[in-house]
């Protein structure tokens, strides 16, 4: 199996689709953002600045999705007070997470500090109007521009792979964040939770209780620190989670598309646990991949034929 991962600059989209989304394949782009205005500007004390007086709030935590006691009382404070947490962050006593924050929403100003967003995002189905409206909501929302600050030692809650089958580009603004990843074929050893069939139940990667769950001692990892400036690919059913190794501000987009569709259909099917209802979800979402797979058609073309 993979046990490292590719680092590459100049990557055509063709190369991209080819080699990487695809095959299913995950990669670093080392010079993805060098046009973003993000890149340098955003920094700790740029979000204490501009934004000191705005309003936060904490609490939500996914360890308590999959069944661990966990202290998910809210926590309300300004982004100032936040900020001055995230520089004075450590191992043993990290600042709180602020994570999957829709950036539109919060900070509308910044949208442009971000663009052109990469074309590796293209085609991306999730933004699109689907019959089911349950479809159209958990979609839609899915395709947000997503938001992350938090500083050293702070690390996201829960090893997981994004839900919907998407694939997970994570983009590194400013600091550093080391990723642990794992392969769909190490599923076996890292204990899905039965509730939620995209976290796992595994509490502590660094300090495993190999007692309670033997089989992660197979599990073999890829470890890599991700950069300011870099971007990253997951792609879908790629188990991950992060750590930060300094104060860290990243940004992160899912996209969903013929290259992964199969995914979305195998988990809403597994979700269902009426037969009937898992039946129909499949057939719905396979008409609705087939029909959007001919209308962007151009864009499988482009990739096949690099591949060829």
């Amino acid at each position: 199996m993979q046990l490292d991962i590719e680092r590459r600059q100049k990557l055509s989209y063709e190369e991209f689709a080819a080699e990487y989304l695809y095959p299913l394949k995950p990669v670093i782009i080392t010079d993805a953002l060098r046009s973003w205005k993000a890149i340098g500007r955003w920094t700790p004390e740029f979000f204490k600045r501009e934004f000191g007086d705005m309003k936060i709030r904490f609490g939500d935590d996914l360890k308590a999705k999959v069944g661990y006691k966990t202290d998910c009382a809210r926590i309300d404070c300004t982004m100032e007070s936040f900020i001055n947490r995230v520089l004075l962050s450590t191992p043993e006593n990290p600042a709180p997470y602020f994570r999957n924050q829709i950036l539109y929403d919060l900070f509308p100003s910044l949208k442009q500090d971000i663009q052109p967003l990469p074309e590796y995002f293209e085609p991306n189905w999730l933004p699109d109007f689907f019959l089911l409206s349950y479809v159209r909501r958990v979609l839609n929302r899915g395709a947000a521009i997503e938001l992350y600050i938090g500083g050293r030692g702070g690390s996201f809650p829960v090893l997981h792979y994004d839900g919907a089958g998407t694939h997970a580009f994570l983009m590194q603004v400013y600091g550093q964040k080391e990723f642990i990843i794992y392969s769909p074929d190490q599923e076996e050893f890292l204990y899905p939770s039965k509730e939620k069939l995209n976290l796992s139940m595994l509490n502590d990667l660094d300090h495993p209780d190999l007692e309670r769950f033997p089989l992660f001692a197979n599990a073999q990892a890829i470890k890599f620190v991700l950069e300011p400036g870099e971007l990253l690919f997951i792609p879908s059913h790629w188990w991950h989670t992060a750590k930060m190794l300094s104060p860290s501000i990243s940004v992160s987009a899912n996209v969903l598309n013929e290259s992964n569709w199969h995914e979305l259909v195998s988990f809403v099917a597994r979700g269902r646990k009426n037969v009937w209802v898992s039946l129909g979800s499949r057939a719905y979402l396979n008409c609705a991949g087939t029909w959007r797979a001919w209308r962007d058609r151009e864009w499988r073309k482009r990739a096949f034929k690099e591949a060829a």
